[in-house]
């Protein structure tokens, strides 16, 4: 899959999370619901990376990679 395909999914999956996210806040989830909100979050990020084409490790915080290519995401 290309890095364009691969980043529609992510942020597909993205917004189903947030989906979920908005759900189990209407049933008082505050624990799913951040769960779901911190999932939605790091797979719009993972997306953006991979639409830049930049590669990341398979873990889940990214924030290293976002500041080590901030200069590339301005633009």
């Amino acid at each position: 899959m290309i890095n364009k395909e691969m980043a529609k999914d992510y942020l597909f999956r993205a917004e189903r999370c947030l989906k979920e996210a908005f759900l189990a806040i209407k049933d008082e989830d505050a624990a799913g619901a951040i769960r779901r909100s911190q999932e939605a979050l790091e797979l719009a990020v993972k997306a953006l990376l991979r639409l830049m084409g930049i590669e990341y490790p398979k873990i889940h915080d990214v924030g290293d990679v976002l500041i080590e290519n901030a200069n590339s995401l301005k633009n």
